[in-house]
Parts: structure tokens; sequence; C-alpha cells
């Protein structure tokens, strides 16, 4: 990147900081401006009374490498640690039901478990197996996760199984959500083999006889906690601007609130969905600025390990049915054991997004009392040493219907302005992984474009 000497990079969060990783790489100066007194975005680790309370992500998925990649490359590798597994729960009908053996992302794949499960009626069973019969739902058009999964499925193992799953990943509702930006896979598997049944089956790996199954799942983390890697990632940024505001982006050019003009050979723009409209103007970057975005809160609870329930696994989600405001809630001491020092418990519970409005200016201790008589609903916890309530306010971009078109806008016009590139949660996905790819592909674009014109 011999000719992008200047780089500036807006939004410190995991995507801002991948980009100045891979910008200084390949002989980038540096810039990072945030907004924020601090950087790592939704990354924020706390170290405790022994105890690591992850306040944001807590990992990341195994299977998408470029993130391991990153961590390897900054010398983290020997403190990647993986999360345990066990027994995956579904409260639902007043009680902690076991989710049917061979359920892949709510999808059932065995037989027997789905016919001997206490978690649905017959009903809710023959009609899941009308799957096996009903021709495709997906017709080239984009529609919502709701309405394929209850077409395919039925509403019983939607509502029980498959939207506790699933909408907890990017805090929005089945409704609303496009299964082209969020589950194309399920669009592949439906195309290839009509039936998911049959293809999520096709895509499991059988069970040898003998083996037992792993201990290990499928999620990747970093022993010492996230917030190593915003460290780690620091010493890339030559520049760094904490608590400072942007005004406008222009192609090689940056207005900061004070007035002040600064003239870069290239802009990354990382920064939160909201931002992009008002510093870039034109109207499909408003468009994906006026898409909805969802707040979440969190509480964290440490307690002595006599005190909680002891049920094997890593903790469970909850159905809508319920009217429980938790949508669920995680053993984050059996799922990363090095969260919690011995003999010691730490919940993490998550509070249903249509209950954050209400709660998000109430003091710490009232919503953390809230989250507590919620899960003692559920399940027999004790008095906590300690909580920690965390708000994550208009975080979570929405992959509404239609929402792979209005990216595809935006990214057409960007290309119009010379020298400015784009990344992060709002286009490709909202998993670490993700976002670490959109900012590596931002910094290859800017690099390729820069050669084109040289």
């Amino acid at each position: 990147m011999n000719q992008l000497n200047r780089i500036a990079i807006i939004g410190g969060g995991i995507t801002g900081l991948a980009a100045a990783y891979y910008a200084k790489e390949a002989g980038a100066h540096v810039t990072l401006i945030e907004a924020q007194d601090r950087l790592g975005g939704k990354i924020k680790t706390i170290y405790r009374d022994g105890f690591t309370l992850e306040t944001g992500p807590d990992g990341y998925m195994a299977r998408k490498p470029t993130l391991t990649s990153l961590i390897t490359d900054l010398g983290l590798a020997d403190q990647l640690v993986r999360s345990r597994t066990g027994t995956s729960y579904i409260y639902v009908r007043k009680q902690l039901r076991q989710m049917p053996a061979g359920s892949v992302m709510g999808i059932p794949t065995k037989f027997w478990p789905m016919v001997k499960t206490d978690l649905f009626t017959w009903r809710g069973k023959l009609r899941a197996g009308f799957d096996l019969v009903i021709p495709r739902v997906y017709a080239g058009e984009d529609i919502s996760l709701d309405r394929f999964f209850r077409t395919r499925l039925g509403s019983e193992v939607v509502d029980t199984m498959i939207e506790p799953l699933l909408s907890g990943i990017y805090n929005g509702t089945l409704e609303d959500m496009s299964i082209e930006s969020t589950f194309p896979q399920f669009i592949t598997i439906e195309q290839k083999t009509r039936s998911l049944i049959l293809g999520m089956k096709a895509l499991t790996p059988p069970v040898q006889a003998g083996v037992k199954p792993s201990e290990t799942g499928k999620f990747l983390s970093i022993e010492q906690g996230l917030g190593a890697l915003v460290e780690a990632l620091r010493p890339s940024i030559d520049r760094l601007m904490l608590k400072t505001l942007v005004q406008s982006v222009r192609p090689h050019e940056v207005t900061f609130a004070d007035g002040t003009v600064e003239q870069f050979d290239g802009i990354i723009l990382a920064t939160s969905p909201q931002a992009l409209g008002p510093l870039l103007g034109f109207p499909e970057a408003e468009r994906l600025s006026s898409l909805k975005c969802t707040s979440s809160m969190t509480v964290l609870a440490a307690f002595d390990e006599s005190d909680v329930d002891a049920l094997d696994g890593t903790g469970y989600v909850i159905a809508k049915s319920e009217g429980n405001a938790l949508t669920a809630c995680s053993w984050m001491h059996k799922k990363w054991p090095h969260l919690a020092p011995k003999r010691k418990a730490l919940l993490r519970m998550y509070i249903g997004s249509e209950h954050v409005p209400s709660l998000l200016h109430e003091e710490d201790d009232q919503i953390a009392n809230f989250a507590l008589s919620e899960l003692r609903r559920i399940q027999k916890v004790g008095t906590p040493l300690f909580t920690k309530v965390e708000r994550h306010i208009q975080t979570m971009p929405q992959y509404e219907v239609g929402h792979k078109q209005d990216v595809r806008a935006f990214e057409e016009a960007l290309l119009k302005w010379d020298g400015v590139e784009a990344c992060g949660a709002i286009l490709h996905g909202v998993g670490l992984p993700d976002c670490v790819d959109s900012a590596k592909r931002a910094v290859d674009h800017l690099h390729l474009r820069q050669a084109v014109t040289v």
C-alpha cells in the first residue's frame, strides 16, 4: 500500500481496530478516530474478585477462520480457549426441557429423539414432519425467517425452539428478519434437497459407535478475555483520537465537528449504522442509517457455586409463550470455566428487547433485582456476590427483508467515492469474525482501487 501512506479509520470497535491492523500491516500510517472515550465497541472485559466478566460478546464461531488467524498473528494463539458443552435446554410450559438430540439450529435431524421429546405436542411433531413432503418455500425473492420456517415446520416448532434460538443472535424477531441476509444456508439446503430435515441430516456427520460426544463446543475465546484482543490491536494505531466527533466525510477528506479539515490517502468508515447517513450524505447511506437497530441489556451475577442449581449444560433459552422478561440465561462458569474461580458460578441473563426501553434509565440495582426475580421463576439461585448490568443502546442492526438489496445499493454508490470504504456489522454479518472479514475487505479494496488509479 505504498500510495496509501495516511489512512483514517472512523470507529474504534472490533471492525475499526481490525482495519487498523490490516492497514498498518500494508504499510500505512493509521489515524483512528473514535467518538467514545474507549476502544473496543461492544467488546468490554472487566476483572473483579477473580472473575472475568465479558459484558459484550464472550466468544465467536470457531468455523469462521479470519478472526482466529488474526489472533494467531497477534501472538495470542496460546490464549485461545474453546467453549464447553453439555445438555441444551429450552424453558417451555413452566419447565426446563432438553432439546432433542440431533437438533441443529432448531432443525430436527433425527427421527426418534423428535418422537420421544416432551418439548412438542404430538400435533406439533406431526406438523413438523410435513417438511418432508411440502414444496420449496423460497422462490427467488427475499422473505422473512418466520414465513420460511413456519411454512416448512409449523408454528409449534418455530415458537418453541427455532424462534428462541435464532432471534437471540440478532436481538430481533423472526417476522422482520431476512432469510437472504441472516441464514442464506437454509435457502441453499432447501434448493438442493427441498426438505430442511433431510438436508440438515445430510450435513450432520454420523456419530461413530463407541465415541463419546465432544465436550468442547463450537465457540472460541481468549483466556484473558476478549479485551486482550483490543489491547493487542492498539499498537496498530499511530495516532489515536478518542472523544472526537466527525462531521462529514468526502473523498480523501474528513471534516471534524470543530470545523477542522484533514486530508488522507484513504478513509475507512467503521462506524455505527446511524452515522453513515450524516457522514456521507447520499441517499443510499441515509437509507442504511434509517434501518432498525435494537437495544439489549444483560445482567451478570456471580454466586457461590453451591447457591446455584447444579444442572448439566451451559444454559437455556426461554420461549416467548412463557411470558418471562428474560430470553436466555447462560451458565458462563460452565460454558467458559476460565471466567470464574473454582467453586464459584457466573450467570448471564439476557433481558428481552421489548422490556429494554422501560428499563434503560433505571438504576443498575433495580435492573439486576428485576432480572433475578425473573430468573427465580425458572431456577433456584441464592443471593449473588455481586451483579453487573450492561446496556447496549441501538447497537444491533436488524437485517430485515430486503436488507441485501439496501447494502448492494449502498456499496455501488460508495464506489463513486474515491478513497472511501465502509465496513462493519450493518453490511454482511454481525458476528466478530464477520466484522473482521469486513475490515479486511475494506482495506484490500482501498488498496486495489488506489493501484488502479496510480
